[in-house]
């Protein structure tokens, strides 16, 4: 892929002068800075493989959602879909709707990104509500090898991010089918709200740094509920992120490639 910053030269210089050692050293930081994140992901995938179950579908079909879709709220929507008798077109329509917000996301991490289309797709998979966060955020130090600084985030680093969280969310679903039948009725509700509770602990620390980072985050709740009122869930989240982008993009004062 072409260089999206003036730095094409000095990125393409760094980042072939990175060695097999320093990529490894690269994912290990990766897979140590998600952790968090698979575990926080670990109950939730356990609650929706409960929840699957109890809406009919089989274990390998429960198990078969989580390893092709990896979304947190599409999935439990789908099961929430499923139970009620929706048409699997309906339910498909839903999903692309909600998860529409993963094309903003993944078009704005990918100016930290240098990669060929086969590391982009496998990225682009494991982009998440919190391994965006992480990922977008993070400046991992560098190996005590050496290595040219580069304003790209190495891919080893991220993909040991996404990997390890989506570790966290298969062995959740199923453990989810293994102990369904021993947790009580009320689990899967009171686990849901994981998922938001693990992104607000993300958020805070960076909007504590940068007074503009809460902003942001506020401005986009607030469109979100706003919009909520005359659209649907996902259309307004999708509306609202981008909006609110662009209201930090206009009035933070930086240039795109400093963000």
């Amino acid at each position: 892929m072409e260089s999206y910053t003036s730095l094409g030269k000095t990125v393409e210089e760094g980042v072939s002068s990175r060695t097999h050692r320093q990529q490894l050293w690269y994912f290990g930081r990766g897979l140590r800075q998600g952790l968090p994140i698979a575990i926080g992901y670990f109950p939730s995938a356990l609650a929706y493989g409960v929840m699957a179950l109890a809406a009919g579908l089989t274990p390998r079909q429960t198990l078969l959602i989580s390893v092709l879709v990896f979304s947190g709220a599409g999935q439990f929507m789908a099961v929430n879909l499923l139970s009620g008798g929706a048409p699997p077109v309906a339910i498909i329509t839903a999903n692309l709707v909600v998860n529409l917000r993963y094309f903003v996301m993944s078009a704005s991490f990918s100016r930290r990104l240098r990669v060929n289309r086969l590391l982009a797709a496998l990225i682009g998979f494991g982009v998440t509500d919190e391994t965006f966060v992480m990922n977008y955020l993070a400046y991992p130090e560098t190996p005590a090898s050496g290595g040219n600084p580069s304003p790209f985030l190495p891919a080893s680093y991220v993909l040991g991010v996404n990997g390890i969280a989506y570790s966290g969310w298969i062995l959740g679903t199923y453990a989810g089918i293994l102990f369904a039948d021993m947790l009580p009725d009320g689990f899967s509700a009171g686990m849901g709200i994981i998922l938001y509770a693990m992104f607000i602990a993300l958020l805070i620390p960076a909007a504590a740094d940068t007074l503009g980072v809460g902003a942001v985050a506020a401005a986009g709740g607030a469109l979100c509920w706003v919009l909520s009122q005359f659209l649907t869930a996902g259309w307004a989240m999708v509306l609202a992120t981008t909006m609110a982008a662009a209201v930090g993009v206009v009035f933070l004062g930086k240039g795109v490639d400093e963000l």
